[in-house]
């Protein structure tokens, strides 16, 4: 995960190197999510964060970084195998997704909508100090899981003005078990909606080197 981690820095970092116009801007919303076991339920939680949306050059695409508080877990008991049932439970995770996409105008004045697409990366910074997931393994499964997360993430974002709502969805890739014990992946499983507020503009400004010989 830590090299996953440096290389979306370094990605950001180049791509932004391009980027002229800049969108700060924070959301926040409730989240839906599960583990990608059968029967496994939604729970609902809370997200929230803030990012930057990179426009690059003159063209309608962006690179989006964010940092987000989303809580995630599942709702209901589960066994996974005869003799391990995974337990109601919650994470409160500290997430970075890097979005890449793109912005369209919509017919109607001062709308439009944005589409990204990118890779996250995921920390439950206080799993073991919520008294809830305790026992959130049960049988022959006690610390099962892990702290980290990474996946895809996608949103949907309806602009009018400075004002936005959104959709977002994480695909986990990670498997979250700590052997084979389990015998199967484990997963995340998300969703979150929301509204935010976009600040406004500001471009980046490069100095032109003049070289006279």
């Amino acid at each position: 995960m830590r090299k996953l981690f440096v290389a979306i820095i370094a990605l950001m970092a180049s791509v932004s190197a391009f980027a002229e116009d800049v969108d700060l801007f924070f959301k926040g919303g409730a989240s839906f999510s599960k583990f990608n076991l059968d029967g496994s339920k939604f729970r609902k939680g809370v997200a929230a964060g803030i990012g930057a949306k990179f426009q690059i050059s003159d063209s309608r695409f962006f690179i989006m970084p964010q940092a987000m508080y989303a809580q995630k877990g599942q709702n209901n008991e589960v066994a996974a195998t005869k003799d391990i049932a995974i337990a109601p439970m919650i994470y409160h995770m500290i997430q970075v997704p890097v979005l890449f996409g793109g912005s369209f105008d919509l017919p109607a004045k001062d709308m439009h909508l944005c589409v990204g697409v990118g890779p996250y990366i995921a920390y439950d910074y206080r799993f073991n100090a919520v008294k809830e997931n305790m026992n959130y393994v049960r049988g022959k499964g006690e610390n099962l899981l892990s702290h980290g997360d990474l996946g895809v993430a996608a949103t949907f974002e309806w602009h009018f003005k400075r004002l936005f709502v959104f959709y977002d969805y994480d695909l986990g890739i990670r498997n979250l078990t700590q052997d084979n014990r389990l015998g199967q992946n484990l997963s995340h499983r998300s969703m979150r909606v929301g509204a935010g507020y976009t600040f406004p503009t500001f471009t980046v400004t490069r100095k032109k080197v003049v070289t006279t010989e």
